[in-house]
């Protein structure tokens, strides 16, 4: 015979169920990535300033997955000086490229200035390469996945939901306004691991 719980509702402690055999609970709700955090598993990876000296497509960003637990990417956050010789009327442009595979970001492997841990009582870090690039650098192989714009002088703010489970890849360009000689950029990453330890 199957278990079966009944309405103790009143005799202890035991739950109350309700005459539509629905349990009685308190409970608090709370973000994913609310939970993560909690669990020290939530970062911040920033770029550091990069000064990008000419208005070619170029790496900035790369980011590869070595957890055994998928990371999760929610946000992209660019920030931009305002650009010398760069045409007033045009604007960044963002481009993130799942999966790619090579270039000289990679090979050349400068870490970024901030992969730091959300939860300031965790000593937990991210186990991921996170590499920033630089005018010149190359980032090749995977496709082209998102494409946004952004202004200089702001702080543009991309809302996103990429799942990059182990081995995966993630990558940023950034192709500055026509005609620019120099703007310093960062981009940062907000992600967590999936707490999958709490379902």
């Amino acid at each position: 015979m199957p278990d079966v719980i009944k309405d103790g509702a009143g005799s202890g402690n035991k739950a109350r169920v309700s005459a539509t055999n629905r349990l009685s609970v308190n409970s608090i709700t709370e973000s994913e990535e609310f939970a993560a955090n909690e669990l020290g598993d939530a970062y911040n990876i920033n770029t550091g300033t990069i000064t990008l000296t000419n208005d070619t497509d170029t790496p900035v960003l790369y980011i590869k997955n070595n957890e055994d637990k998928d990371l999760i990417i929610q946000a992209i956050i660019l920030g931009a000086k305002t650009s010398t010789g760069g045409s007033s009327t045009d604007m960044i442009e963002i481009t993130v490229v799942r999966n790619p595979t090579g270039g000289t970001i990679i090979s050349g492997a400068s870490d970024v200035a901030i992969n730091s841990n959300r939860n300031y009582g965790s000593q937990n870090s991210l186990d991921t390469l996170a590499y920033k690039g630089a005018t010149g650098n190359t980032l090749t192989g995977g496709e082209d996945h998102i494409l946004a714009f952004a202004n200089d002088t702001n702080r543009t703010f991309l809302g996103i939901n990429e799942v990059l489970p182990k081995g995966a890849t993630f990558g940023v360009r950034l192709k500055p306004q026509s005609g620019n000689t120099s703007t310093v950029v960062y981009v940062a990453v907000i992600c967590h691991l999936h707490p999958e330890d709490i379902f």
